[in-house]
């Protein structure tokens, strides 16, 4: 599919403020600063779509965009090291577990891995429960 046009649509926490479904969803998960944002860009061929930093933990909530006004990315805060409080970085888990159990027009979901470095341990923890979700 050839992209055509982007756009931002809304930033959420909470299921009570996401957008509308219209249509399918891909969501983008990965470690903090693994490059979800930037993938994100890149198929979008629009550098600043999606709001990427060299600094752990840019994405603090789930990012919603509308592509090619058939389905929409969704850009979803990362696990692991981030340059946040703890307090944010800890609330991230059960926001991102909430979207990915409980969005109905969840189509897929791409995990982003940085092969410069070994599968770590909340890789595989997130791919565990992944499976354990059947997602």
């Amino acid at each position: 599919m050839k992209i055509l046009s982007a756009q931002f649509v809304k930033t959420a926490m909470l299921p009570v403020h996401y957008p509308e479904p219209q249509g399918p969803e891909i969501a983008f998960a990965g470690r903090s600063n693994v490059g979800k944002s930037s993938l994100i860009n890149v198929l979008t061929n629009r550098n600043n779509l999606a709001k990427a930093s060299r600094t752990p933990g840019r994405t603090q909530a789930i990012n919603f965009f509308m592509i090619n006004d058939q389905l929409s990315f969704v850009d979803l805060p990362g696990y692991g090291f981030a340059k946040v409080p703890e307090k944010i970085r800890i609330s991230w888990g059960p926001m991102v577990e909430t979207y990915l159990r409980e969005r109905g027009n969840l189509l897929l979901v791409i995990m982003i891995l940085d092969i410069r470095r070994d599968l770590q341990e909340d890789d595989r923890n997130f791919l565990v429960w992944m499976e354990e979700n059947q997602l």
